[in-house]
């Protein structure tokens, strides 16, 4: 196997290296700092998988995918140290991803999924370039009932969201809002970069987030800035962390 790190961090590629050095005998590990040393490394048949990066100057990893073609692109595994939107969409696509700073298990998992994959369909790498160029649209606030008024809340004020029977309880700095909806049709609408699920029950706001800290059983303590407390449940700790 001829693999290609790309990224624009020394450190990073170095990492890549060394991790690989440790599970594969690969045929050639090629190096390169930007995505236009990538498109000629790919063209020149120098990989069989990509470790790429999405932020790098001059070009990104999503424009290199551009360059080669779909059709042509090589598996891939993205490394990526932000886009939410982006990781979302590698989920989707069933492409891998690494996440900065990523660990040697999560490293040798990627890698095993790529070789047990094989050749990356084409189709997906389209889909996956359509979704970046026209992410989803996410509510940006939130109409309540109070009274015969109608309150807008824009969701950056949001604190946390929980469930109440068929209700939601919308929490802001000043008071609660109830909202007759799910929590599951809210989580759809709602940017996952801003807004994670951390309970069966409660969607919190990141930004509200000063710190967590572990308890029993794999769940953790979640503490707000405004001094609230919540539980982040084992189930979804992954998601958030």
């Amino acid at each position: 196997m001829k693999i290609l790190i790309v990224d624009d961090e020394p450190a990073a590629r170095q990492k890549i290296r060394r991790y690989l050095g440790r599970i594969t005998d690969a045929a050639g590990i090629v190096e390169v700092a930007d995505g236009y040393e990538a498109v000629q490394a790919i063209r020149k048949g120098d990989a069989d998988l990509v470790f790429l990066d999405i932020q790098m100057p001059g070009m990104t990893g999503f424009q290199v995918i551009e360059t080669i073609g779909p059709a042509l692109m090589p598996p891939v595994i993205f490394v990526t140290a932000f886009e939410q939107y982006a990781v979302e969409a590698f989920e989707v696509q069933a492409v891998d991803y690494l996440l900065k700073p990523f660990d040697e298990e999560r490293f040798e998992k990627a890698f095993s999924r790529a070789q047990k994959r094989g050749v990356q369909p084409a189709a997906n790498f389209a889909d996956l370039l359509s979704a970046i160029k026209n992410p989803p649209a996410f509510l940006d606030r939130i109409m309540v009932t109070a009274g015969q008024k109608h309150i807008f809340i824009p969701c950056p004020e949001i604190l946390y969201i929980s469930s109440e029977d068929k209700y939601v309880n919308i929490q802001t700095g000043q008071r609660r809002h109830l909202l007759r909806a799910s929590l599951d049709s809210l989580e759809s609408k709602l940017d996952p970069s801003r807004f994670a699920r951390i309970h069966r029950s409660h969607l919190v706001n990141l930004d509200w987030v000063k710190e967590l800290s572990p308890r029993s059983h794999g769940d953790y303590r979640v503490l707000l800035k405004n001094g609230e407390e919540l539980v982040l449940s084992r189930r979804y700790r992954d998601r958030v962390f």
